[in-house]
């Protein structure tokens, strides 16, 4: 059986002339041809040249042992270019022979395939990319033998550039994303919280009911999946093992936990109307904060919560991404919203899962 080599990579775009990176303002979509075009003609692609290939490509590399996919093309692309990024929407997956790498057929016995998956990617500010250092991890230096060339293109030149043709197709899909307004989008988790005591067993008050040892863990690995999206608005139920579940990741990076009791186990049972409630603040402020937010909150709440999202998503391919049934998602994973303002209010356009990698 042929060996299947994993990797992950982006489209890095930035805005010219100081562009805003977002433009929040609230209209339909998907976006007409026309307002695409001039879109792409606002916005710059970053391509890489290997000289051992000598081809143009998007930055890209291979998935180390216990990492992430996401984890992976964040660290990838900095290696490669020497940018900090934070991902936004999946874009696609590609796949192609070892032989064929670059673009051309490679002489010898080489074998298996390559299989890449790549995301939507922006560039990270210095101070935010110093604020998330201790929660994603270091990022080497780029190597000039892997990477002798970093250009910043129009997507038309970009098309032109590049090696292989399967980089033209995660184009194709960037343009697709596009119109469908990826550029404004926010990320907004939705978390379940770890793993904790059984209540047979824990002798005290519910909400004070802790983490179990491998929750604990779960929890902090949780935080490098957030920090390749750099989330910055963290909001909680305030019940104990929710908290913990966020708080490796808030404290790493010095961010506020917002307690809501509108997410506790209690307040559903009696009000379940105030959840979504408070799902639907979080959504308006992250647009217009223009922050990516966390929501973490207990495994009664996610069935209201996910028919809430059913109904912001833009298909309804989309919308049967997320589980109908309990437990909905198992205990310290979650889910990442694309969300875009639209002139029908916040809507949903990529749905991901979050999963901590714990070893």
């Amino acid at each position: 059986m042929s060996k299947t080599t994993e990797a992950a990579g982006a489209i890095v775009y930035r805005w010219r002339d100081g562009t805003p990176r977002t433009l929040d303002d609230a209209s339909k979509l998907p976006l007409s041809d026309e307002q695409v075009h001039d879109l792409m003609g606002r916005i710059e692609l970053c391509v890489v040249h290997r000289p051992k290939y000598d081809d143009w490509s998007w930055p890209k590399g291979k998935i180390e042992e216990h990492e992430s996919s996401y984890h992976a093309a964040v660290r990838e692309v900095g290696e490669e270019t020497g940018i900090p990024i934070a991902l936004e929407s999946f874009l696609r997956t590609v796949e192609y022979p070892l032989n064929r790498e670059g673009g051309k057929l490679r002489k010898g016995n080489i074998t298996g395939n390559k299989r890449v998956s790549f995301w939507i990617a922006h560039m990270l500010p210095e101070q935010d990319c110093q604020r998330r250092r201790l929660t994603f991890g270091p990022v080497h230096e780029p190597d000039l033998n892997e990477i002798d060339g970093v250009r910043w293109v129009f997507p038309h030149e970009a098309r032109h550039m590049l090696s292989h043709s399967t980089d033209r197709d995660v184009l194709d899909e960037f343009t697709d994303r596009v119109q469908e307004g990826a550029l404004r989008s926010r990320i907004v988790f939705i978390v379940r919280h770890s793993k904790a005591e059984s209540r047979k067993v824990w002798l005290g008050k519910d909400c004070d009911r802790p983490l179990m040892p491998r929750g604990a863990a779960a929890a902090y690995a949780l935080g490098r999946e957030l920090a390749c999206f750099d989330p910055t608005f963290v909001v909680s139920s305030p019940w104990l093992r929710c908290i913990d579940t966020i708080r490796p990741f808030a404290l790493q990076s010095d961010l506020h936990i917002h307690e809501d009791e509108r997410l506790t186990e209690s307040r559903y049972e009696i009000a379940p109307h105030d959840a979504l409630d408070s799902m639907n603040e979080i959504l308006a402020e992250s647009i217009r904060l223009r922050k990516n937010s966390i929501v973490c909150t207990h495994r009664p709440l996610l069935g209201g919560i996910f028919n809430l999202v059913r109904e912001l998503c833009m298909s309804t391919a989309l919308a049967k991404r997320l589980p109908t049934k309990s437990p909905y998602i198992p205990t310290g994973h979650g889910v990442a919203l694309s969300v875009v303002n639209t002139s029908d209010g916040p809507r949903v356009i990529d749905i991901q899962k979050v999963i901590p990698i714990v070893y």
